[in-house]
């Protein structure tokens, strides 16, 4: 029996609150549903938007087409180049090219018509190009710039150190270079100050002196002359009959551009250009750190005639250094020049067409069977050597001799090669995901074989890039660069077999998340 009826009755009443609840449902102890930790998302970039006009380039070897390691600056109006950027958007004012290639887009907004590029490489002789930029607006621009090595037949080059002090020498600096009617040479008298190009003496203690100098009777004066002489539609053309290259700079790199009193530069002007001894010759000169030419108010006299090589010794008074030319001028050709192809089809990266001879050299790509191509430098009576080649090279037509091009020039195409075409694809997978997948358009593909001009392949928008005009049974090396939403993937290497069967390759990146709920209460 209970003794303390007081615990018996507590006990009661406890035992009826908890199981009446006290008459109500408000006591809020309803179940609570278990937490559900947000699930992550793994989302994929967006397709990226395929890059178009691009200026596809490469510097070359004028006789075999090799590419070459080249440094390339380029410049608008003889400065500096403010409108070119890379396609991630970097400026673009030089490049050290390793493989000879180049690439560069114009800057949204801007209007550039041409841009000057300056190409130096170790044993060429430097020359500067004008690349025409007007047809961007109907895709890539596919250019070449061939450089003529310093042992080419017709052209001479020479080095050669002296010892200065104080910015100049006691004893009159001289240096000359012959090779037929490659012949050169300057005169710095003793005192004359060397001055960099804000007019301060140089600092060093030993000059190095560059000559360079070609026969201008023969293709090797006009193909070592920077482009740019001559304005597009003008009514007459300067016409080089004689040119030098003369450069200096201290060992420390710093350029000799000015002099305190006049020095002496002669070349050769071969008796085929119609001179004769008492003659007095118009001279152009180019800053080969500008681009930019100049008509010089002094005159190049010619003098005595060098009978055993058939040339006459011309010579001019300067206060400056640069390459000069002495010149004659012409009427310009008034007719539109058109390259008139038939025979074999142009292949999708286009074809080159080059003319040479003494009085004219340049090159132009041409993609349909009727093409325009520059007639700035051409004179009405011009004529040269036609050559239509691939861009790695390859042959498709050679004129027997100097054919007139004042006008519609017919070539005949016979490819040396056979083509095959393939597609690249990219396949695309996010690293942190479950299998998600992104296309990899937009990315800079290009692809060449080895020692030749690169090409780059289009894409379509859905991460595949076509590889067009491949040599059949060739092999290529392929690079893929990812810009935008997918710059974080490495460059994509690939070799490529022409065996006319599509290839592809995959890539992969930590692709952003996002946070999502499986649902519940």
């Amino acid at each position: 029996m209970f003794t303390n009826k007081k615990s018996l009755l507590a006990l009661s009443v406890a035992s009826a609150v908890a199981l009446s609840g006290c008459g109500s449902d408000k006591d809020n102890n309803e179940p609570v549903a278990p937490v559900v930790p947000p699930v992550v998302v793994v989302v994929p970039p967006q397709a990226a938007a395929e890059i178009t006009s691009v200026v596809v380039g490469s510097v070359v070897d004028s006789a075999t087409f090799n590419v070459v390691a080249a440094k390339v600056s380029f410049l608008e109006a003889g400065v500096a180049a403010t409108n070119l950027v890379d396609l991630d958007g970097n400026a673009v004012t030089s490049m050290d090219l390793e493989d000879g290639s180049f690439s560069f887009v114009v800057k949204d907004g801007a209007s550039l018509s041409k841009v000057t590029a300056i190409v130096s490489a170790g044993g060429y002789v430097t020359k500067s190009y004008i690349i025409n930029l007007t047809k961007l607006s109907e895709g890539d621009v596919n250019v070449q710039l061939p450089l003529v090595s310093q042992s080419t037949e017709g052209v001479a080059s020479s080095s050669t150190s002296k010892a200065v002090s104080g910015g100049s020498s006691a004893d009159e600096i001289s240096a000359s270079i012959a090779d037929g009617k490659a012949t050169a040479s300057v005169t710095i008298p003793g005192g004359a100050i060397l001055q960099d190009a804000e007019g301060n003496a140089i600092t060093g203690n030993t000059l190095d002196l560059n000559l360079t100098a070609a026969d201008t009777s023969t293709f090797a004066g006009s193909s070592i002359t920077p482009q740019g002489l001559n304005t597009a539609g003008a009514t007459s053309v300067i016409k080089p009959v004689g040119v030098a290259s003369v450069e200096m700079s201290d060992e420390s790199g710093v350029k000799v551009k000015k002099f305190s009193q006049p020095i002496t530069v002669s070349m050769a002007i071969p008796a085929s250009k119609g001179v004769q001894t008492g003659d007095e010759l118009s001279l152009s000169s180019q800053n080969e750190d500008t681009g930019v030419w100049s008509a010089e108010t002094q005159k190049v006299t010619v003098g005595e005639l060098v009978a055993a090589d058939n040339y006459y010794k011309a010579s001019f008074e300067t206060d400056h250094l640069t390459f000069f030319a002495a010149t004659e001028v012409k009427d310009s050709c008034t007719n539109e020049i058109r390259v008139l192809a038939s025979g074999d089809a142009i292949p999708a990266s286009g074809l080159i067409v080059s003319y040479a001879s003494a009085n004219l050299n340049g090159t132009d790509t041409i993609t349909t069977d009727e093409t325009v191509v520059d007639a700035t430098n051409v004179s009405a009576d011009d004529t040269a050597i036609v050559t239509v080649n691939d861009v790695e090279g390859n042959e498709w037509f050679k004129s027997s001799s100097e054919v007139a091009v004042c006008g519609d020039i017919n070539v005949a195409l016979v490819s040396p090669v056979t083509y095959v075409s393939e597609s690249f694809t990219i396949n695309g997978t996010c690293s942190n995901g479950a299998g998600e997948s992104f296309v990899a358009s937009g990315a800079a593909v290009y692809y060449k074989r080895e020692g030749k001009a690169q090409k780059r392949a289009m894409g379509d928008g859905a991460g595949n890039y076509a590889l067009n005009d491949l040599v059949s049974g060739e092999t290529y090396s392929l690079t893929a660069t990812f810009s935008g939403g997918l710059a974080s993937i490495e460059t994509l290497t690939a070799s490529v077999t022409a065996d006319d069967t599509d290839e592809s390759a995959s890539v992969s990146l930590e692709c952003s998340t996002t946070t999502g709920s499986t649902g519940g209460n």
